[in-house]
């Protein structure tokens, strides 16, 4: 049986086609960027698109992409073009509490890492002694993104990964990271 949830989630071959033409006659508006690249917003759909000159983070998309069910930690991907542009779900910004917790993580972090001599993840960090005194739903969160990172399986991915609150927001109830 398939649950109400999933089909939710699902992109039909439809809404694809419906979405890549509405891409295609440039019906849609800037939304953000940075410096690998710029995401835009469909005309009337909940799915942005993105074009990124950042090579590891196409491959990311690749290895996501309809497979939201096993990487619950990065917004869903459902489309890929084999070059530099992937569409993903549309997320809402984080509240200023999760901001504000996961800022004060990633400075602990970056005393750490300053600390043990630059080359360490947010993991090790955690395992140390970011996780003492973190929010609970920023562990849970960071702990399911470790291993949603080990199922990946890109060689570095711990250490390059762009995790700051910029790069999380809020999809299905949910932290989620939409940059990476």
């Amino acid at each position: 049986m398939i649950r109400l949830k999933t089909l939710i989630r699902e992109m039909t071959e439809d809404d694809l086609k419906r979405i890549l033409q509405k891409i295609k006659t440039k019906q849609f508006k800037l939304f953000g960027q940075g410096d690998n690249g710029r995401v835009y917003e469909i005309d009337g759909e909940d799915k942005l698109f993105k074009i990124t000159t950042e090579t590891e983070e196409y491959r990311v998309a690749e290895k996501i992409v309809d497979r939201f069910t096993q990487f619950t930690t990065f917004i869903p991907v459902y489309y890929v073009d084999g070059r530099n542009m992937y569409i993903m779900s549309k997320a809402d910004e984080l509240s200023n509490t999760q901001k504000t917790v996961i800022d004060q993580f990633i400075n602990g972090y970056k005393i750490y890492a300053q600390d043990e001599g630059g080359e360490v993840s947010i993991f090790e960090y955690l395992d140390a002694e970011g996780g003492r005194n973190t929010d609970i739903q920023l562990v849970n969160f960071l702990r399911a993104l470790q291993r949603d990172i080990q199922k990946i399986d890109i060689e570095d991915l711990d250490l390059d990964l762009d995790f700051k609150s910029d790069n999380i927001m809020v999809w299905n109830g949910k932290l989620v990271m939409i940059d990476w």
